[in-house]
């Protein structure tokens, strides 16, 4: 089982990690038993605001800035070794 952390903090929440987080309702069927979805409050990543670029979301230990349900995936399907259709 391979967990995804989405940031739900207000500074990735207006920068799309609203969208990151409701994706957990559209994963594939084929690894939707394999994937486990969590909300964080932060993932400690916009200290530095002037390199800070979220929305950000971890893949088991992989962080993924400027996150996109594609790039969300892409990290999902590579963990779980499966090529992505």
């Amino acid at each position: 089982m391979i967990t995804v952390r989405v940031c739900v903090g207000t500074y990735c929440y207006i920068a799309g990690g609203e969208q990151l987080a409701k994706y957990k309702f559209y994963v594939p069927d084929e690894i939707k038993d394999k994937v486990k979805f969590l909300g964080s409050s932060c993932l400690g990543c916009s200290r530095d605001e002037a390199s800070a670029k979220p929305p950000y979301a971890k893949v088991g230990e992989v962080l993924i800035s400027e996150c996109t349900q594609d790039k969300l995936l892409d990290e999902i399907y590579k963990q779980l070794g499966i090529e992505r259709k």
